[in-house]
């Protein structure tokens, strides 16, 4: 179990005095509006230094600093050698989750809060994808999920990304990008957290079961019936972590990793 160190409390009574940005976070949020302005992608190459230094008017150690940041956060990758240099990564849920576990450690939190906040934040992404009103969206990008799967994964990473990506498909259906950015980082942390100390496939049938119900009943424009579901899911999966690693886990503080 982990330690139960002092943690720090969360002041509801206080005002938050925001300092100013620093040069390198400057030059960072410069570069995530050029990344947005010119429509870039994931694995589109940045400008080169040289001609960052000329266009952002920083010095090389603000600049490199302000890279670091981004690529700390993954929405940068930082090419080695001859022809590297920076490029545009993925704006991933899981990173904003690992950011968020440093802040839930601080404060306390725990494991079984995080399970709770799943089941209610996964369970409400699925109400509103039940709802989007792009039926013939919802019905193709869920139809896949009808089947019940295949089971058969050789590998544990593989089969994790399958069903990771179920979740994903419901997030993106919810019709709000923050709360989808926002409430899949939380499963996202549960993900990179407790799947790697129990292999998932040992409760196949009832992940590809329930993604199966689940997919039914948003493609149905059933919210109600899509949340519940979803909340029954994700309590009979956190039951299974609470069985296979021990019933302690639930008081543990949340791990920044």
């Amino acid at each position: 179990m982990l330690e139960q160190a002092a943690y720090m409390p969360i002041s509801a009574g206080s005002s938050t005095v925001f300092r100013p940005l620093k040069t390198s976070e400057t030059v960072a949020r410069d570069i995530v509006h050029h990344v947005v302005a010119a429509g870039l992608r994931e694995g589109d190459s940045l400008p080169a230094e040289a001609r960052m230094l000329e266009q952002y008017g920083v010095s090389r150690e603000s600049l490199r600093e302000g890279l670091r940041l981004l690529e700390a956060q993954g929405l940068i990758t930082i090419r080695r050698g001859p022809g590297g240099g920076p490029v545009v990564g993925a704006v991933d849920p899981a990173n904003l989750g690992r950011t968020s576990t440093l802040y839930y450690h601080l404060v306390g939190a725990t494991y079984g809060e995080l399970f709770d906040a799943w089941e209610v934040a996964e369970g409400y992404l699925a109400e509103r994808a039940a709802r989007n009103p792009d039926r013939e969206r919802v019905r193709s990008l869920l139809v896949p999920y009808l089947s019940g799967g295949d089971g058969h994964f050789e590998q544990v990473e593989a089969f994790v990304q399958h069903h990771t990506d179920f979740h994903k498909v419901v997030g993106s259906l919810a019709g709000n990008r923050v709360m989808q950015l926002s409430l899949m980082a939380i499963g996202m942390t549960v993900t990179h957290h407790l799947v790697v100390n129990d292999d998932p496939r040992n409760v196949v049938d009832l992940i590809e079961h329930d993604h199966k119900v689940i997919a039914e009943a948003v493609i149905a424009g059933k919210p109600i019936k899509a949340r519940d579901e979803m909340r029954a899911h994700l309590r009979l999966v956190a039951e299974f972590y609470e069985r296979t690693l021990g019933g302690e886990l639930l008081d543990q503080l949340i791990e920044w990793r």
